[in-house]
């Protein structure tokens, strides 16, 4: 099918931006390999190849390989989005992310609307398809900017807790046994109480329970409260929650 020069431009376009975004995120694509990464893992290793592909069939001229390069595209796109906006209000210092991580997100984004503004070119309703397309990389950075208004993050942290004579329980939280960083909840819950006697390991006067889950809620980069999951990866714990103003000491190291 003969091409159009809007097409044609358009055309050249995708395959430099293919190659920027298939070289910017090969170490990413390595990384996910080699350690992998919740479970997307196999779908991080099938986009990357399928996004070759379609760098080939463009090559070729080939209409299904505009195709497939949108449907790479939009998953990409949404397989990062969690990624990014972790990276944008947590660690956005780390120049290195933004060649690995923040580049090719851009270029997965730019991608959807050149891909469906190349395959719509010659259609009675372009415009209408070609403008929806353009907001679509708006929709995800909104989608990214609302989400982090309050958002949960889980991970684990040692406890080392101390059960006070008047039923108060000090929960001493830090990142592994022996390490200096840490910070203080209190609470009076009998059952936790009782759960700590049951299932902690008791040294020199107070109880450890390690691999201990914890959600924290923040918005944007703030933390707004903690709570507690569960102990040593299968038993669940009564769910306490901390506002921020309830917790003492230095809570950095949880940042996700």
């Amino acid at each position: 099918m003969k091409q159009t020069e809007k097409q044609k431009k358009i055309r050249l376009i995708i395959i430099i931006l293919t190659i920027v975004g298939l070289i910017s995120f090969l170490s990413q694509t390595v990384t996910v390999f080699a350690y992998g990464i919740d479970n997307t893992t196999d779908l991080y290793l099938l986009l990357y190849p399928m996004l070759f592909v379609s760098l080939i069939l463009v090559l070729a001229k080939s209409k299904f390989g505009i195709l497939l390069t949108l449907l790479t595209s939009i998953s990409y796109s949404i397989l990062l989005t969690n990624e990014v906006g972790k990276y944008l209000t947590f660690d956005f210092q780390n120049s290195i992310l933004i060649l690995v991580l923040l580049l090719p997100y851009l270029i997965f984004l730019s991608l959807i609307p050149l891909s469906i503004i190349y395959l719509t070119d010659k259609t009675e309703n372009k415009i209408k398809f070609q403008t929806a397309s353009v907001l679509i990389p708006i929709v995800f950075f909104a989608f990214m900017a609302i989400d982090r208004m309050d958002k949960d993050y889980s991970r684990t942290v040692f406890v080392d807790a101390n059960l006070k004579n008047n039923g108060i329980i000090e929960l001493k939280l830090k990142p592994g046994f022996g390490d200096t960083r840490e910070f203080y909840v209190k609470t009076n819950s009998k059952e936790l109480e009782k759960i700590i006697k049951e299932k902690g390991e008791f040294v020199q006067g107070s109880y450890f329970l390690s691999n201990t889950r914890i959600q924290t809620n923040y918005k944007f980069d703030k933390l707004k409260s903690l709570t507690i999951i569960e102990f040593n990866k299968n038993i669940e714990l009564p769910k306490l929650t901390w506002n921020v103003n309830e917790i003492n000491g230095n809570y950095d190291f949880i940042r996700p």
